[in-house]
């Protein structure tokens, strides 16, 4: 009996003196150019032990096979202990990267042919939105754009910046760091068994009634104060002068499935002209746009000399034409001409509301296939800023697996 005990805790010693030696992480962020405005930290040994423990409480998936995925084990890259992807300053919301050592490069060439990756030119391969830039001892992954090239070259350029993990992540799988002017902020990323979310701390999440209400109404809602313009002004890469004053910005619209007419012209067999019409069901948004502003009159002066209204009035930085833009007291309206819309449910604060659809999921048809794939497993998107507290929540469709064994 005294042996198995003495077995049984040297068992568990060194069971424990393996996973403490296991959990040390290097902290130091070696990866992250200078000029960068946010940062997204991926705790790899967490997330590893997150996915474990999901494998182990949902025995159905012991024996099944795995779907084929694409995995970083074996890419001649070395993996560290915090995955650092990054955003450079002045650069389009959909511009990521990554940076990472290279090991072993013929190992690396070769997955990248084993999964997909076409040479594009020399030491630049693609697959679907993923370019990968291969050099000597790094590699550059990063989404593909007109601007990979040249912000390749950037970041080659840049000195690295002197980070460390624990300022920028604390008790979650991931992290999003953003670097503002003269404050950074920090938002946790959890990774739920049916949602994602991101928050800068535990705040109150709204209350399962008003989300049911939101998603009876229309597809999508939103209320910016000022502060919140000038964050999605630094996301978009749009920038407003502070001399327009605007102090809100908001916005709602519906989806409308309508038939559209379409003409084209054929000859019958004595050259005659001869029209044929044909109708094909389209999903058209219906929306409201509103400025709020004392000098409204003064914004849609801007808005026209930058051209983003066009002479017969329209806004044109939406892709969705026609519609009128007026000024109305103390605000700027953009209307669609179609379908009136208007508020019918509210949050307090500033928040943006998006919700899935049939009709949404037409509407993106043009998407890539991966893009499409996730516009149909999602649910609903919120986010929300309630007195410095900030949340944005994704919340995709029932499944009897959590999302990370998806």
């Amino acid at each position: 009996m005294k042996i198995k005990v003495l077995i049984s805790t040297l068992f568990l010693a060194a069971a424990l003196a393996g996973y403490f030696f296991w959990s040390l992480k290097d902290r130091y962020l070696k990866m992250v150019p200078d000029g960068i405005d946010a940062l997204v930290l991926i705790d790899v040994k967490q997330a590893k032990e997150q996915y474990v423990w999901s494998w182990l409480t949902h025995p159905s998936q012991w024996l099944r096979k795995s779907e084929q995925r694409i995995s970083l084990d074996d890419a001649g890259i070395t993996i560290p202990d915090f995955i650092q992807i990054f955003h450079l300053k002045n650069t389009s919301f959909a511009h990521w990267y990554a940076v990472f050592e290279i090991k072993d490069q013929s190992a690396l060439k070769r997955f990248l042919k084993q999964n997909g990756f076409k040479p594009d030119r020399k030491s630049l391969y693609k697959r679907n939105e993923i370019s990968i830039h291969v050099l000597d001892s790094k590699c550059i992954m990063g989404l593909s754009n007109g601007a990979f090239s040249k912000d390749c070259n950037f970041i080659l350029k840049s000195k690295n910046k002197v980070l460390y993990a624990n300022n920028l992540i604390n008790n979650s799988v991931a992290s999003l760091s953003y670097f503002g002017r003269g404050k950074t902020y920090r938002f946790g990323i959890n990774l739920n068994a049916d949602n994602v979310e991101i928050k800068s701390k535990t705040v109150l999440d709204l209350s399962p009634e008003k989300i049911a209400a939101l998603q009876k109404v229309s597809f999508l809602q939103f209320h910016l104060d000022d502060k919140n313009v000038k964050i999605a002004e630094e996301l978009l890469n749009r920038k407003l002068p502070d001399s327009l004053q605007i102090r809100a910005l908001s916005g709602v619209s519906t989806l409308q499935k309508v038939n559209d007419k379409v003409v084209t012209y054929s000859y019958d067999e004595n050259f005659n002209e001869v029209e044929n019409v044909s109708y094909q069901k389209l999903v058209r948004p219906n929306y409201q746009i509103t400025f709020a502003s004392f000098k409204c009159q003064a914004l849609f002066t801007y808005l026209r000399n930058q051209s983003w209204i066009n002479r017969e009035n329209q806004f044109t930085v939406i892709p969705f034409q026609p519609n009128i833009a007026e000024v109305r007291g103390n605000q700027l309206n953009i209307r669609s001409t179609g379908a009136a819309v208007s508020f019918t449910q509210t949050l307090p604060g500033s928040y943006v509301f998006i919700r899935n659809s049939p009709d949404l999921e037409a509407l993106v048809r043009s998407f890539s296939p991966s893009g499409a794939a996730a516009i149909r497993n999602l649910e609903y998107l919120y986010y929300r800023d309630a007195a410095e507290f900030y949340t944005l929540k994704i919340k995709f469709k029932h499944n009897d697996l959590p999302l990370i064994l998806r």
